[in-house]
C-alpha cells in the first residue's frame, strides 16, 4: 500500500504506522472481529496449524495465536517486517513470496491473506491462489481480504499493472480453478465507503494503489463512537442475519479446499 505522501511500503516506518492503524482504528477492529468470527464458525476447533500470509510485522499473527492457541506461522517478503515481528516475540516466521510458499503440501488447516492479492497481477494472483490450495490440507480454509472496486459511475477506480481491485464474481472465478469453493463472501464497510465515493465524485478518477497514507486519521470522540456503532451493526447483519452488502471498499471471502 504505497503512496508518495506516506511511508514507503516495506520500510520500518510503514510497518510501524500499519501496526498503529491495526491496533487503534475501529475499521481494523471490525475486520479482525469478522475474520475471527468466520474462522471460528467454519473451522471450529480444527484449526491447529495455520498460516498468516503477508503477515508484515505480525500484529494479526499475534492476535490469532493468542485467541486460538493454534500454531500460527507467518510469511512475508519483507525482511523489515519480519524483523519487527521477531522483535515482538514471534517465531515460526518465513521469508518468501505468496506465489511460491515455502511450506510443504498440506501443511495447514487454514490460511489468512489480507490486503495482498490487490498488489499482484492476474498471473501472480492465480499462482498465489494455487499455492494456498497446495499448502492447505483437504477441507482447509482460506480467508482472503482484498481491496474491492472503489468509485461510482465514471469515477470507478482504474486498475494498473501493479494494483487491481476485486469484485465477488471475479474472485470466485479465480478461486475455482485451484479447487477452492466459496463458503462465505461479502463486500464490507458499505455506508462509509459510499460516503467516501460520493465525496470523491468531483476529484479525478483514481488509478492504482490508493496507499496507506490515504487511510483516514484514527477517529476520536463522537466520530469514533458513530463509526464503531455502525460497524457493530454491520457485523451483526453479516454474521447473525446472513446479509450480504451491496457495496464497500473491502471484499472478504472464506473458501474451502475441496
Amino acid at each position: 500500500m504505497a503512496s508518495s505522501s506516506g511511508p514507503h511500503i516495506f520500510s520500518p516506518e510503514y510497518y510501524e504506522r500499519l501496526e498503529r492503524f491495526e491496533q487503534n482504528h475501529p475499521w481494523s477492529l471490525h475486520m479482525q472481529r469478522l475474520a475471527f468470527a468466520l474462522l471460528g464458525r467454519y473451522g471450529g476447533s480444527n484449526l491447529c496449524r495455520v498460516l498468516d500470509a503477508g503477515c508484515g510485522a505480525g500484529y494479526f499473527t499475534r492476535l490469532w495465536q493468542t485467541q486460538s492457541g493454534a500454531a500460527v506461522f507467518g510469511l512475508d517478503s519483507s525482511l523489515d517486517g519480519l524483523r519487527l515481528a521477531r522483535e515482538r516475540g514471534l517465531r515460526g516466521l518465513a521469508a518468501g513470496s505468496v506465489a511460491a510458499i515455502p511450506f510443504r503440501t498440506g501443511s495447514f488447516d487454514a490460511a489468512y491473506c489480507a490486503d495482498v492479492i490487490q498488489h499482484l497481477d492476474t498471473a501472480a494472483a492465480d499462482s498465489t491462489l494455487a499455492e494456498f490450495a497446495r499448502v492447505l490440507r483437504p477441507g482447509g480454509l482460506l480467508l482472503i481480504r482484498a481491496a474491492a472496486r472503489r468509485g461510482l459511475a465514471s469515477k470507478r477506480h482504474r486498475d494498473t499493472a501493479d494494483y487491481q481491485q476485486w469484485e465477488p464474481a471475479k474472485l470466485r472465478a479465480h478461486l475455482a480453478p485451484s479447487g477452492l469453493t466459496v463458503e462465505w463472501m461479502s463486500l464490507v464497510n458499505w455506508l462509509p465507503s459510499l460516503a467516501a465515493d460520493l465525496a470523491a465524485a468531483r476529484r479525478p478518477t483514481p488509478a492504482g494503489d490508493v496507499g496507506l497514507a490515504a487511510a483516514p486519521v484514527v477517529p476520536t470522540g463522537l466520530t469514533r463512537a458513530v463509526l464503531t456503532a455502525y460497524w457493530s451493526l454491520e457485523a451483526a447483519c453479516l454474521l447473525r442475519c446472513g446479509c450480504r452488502l451491496p457495496g464497500g471498499h473491502t471484499l472478504l471471502c472464506l473458501a474451502r479446499k475441496s
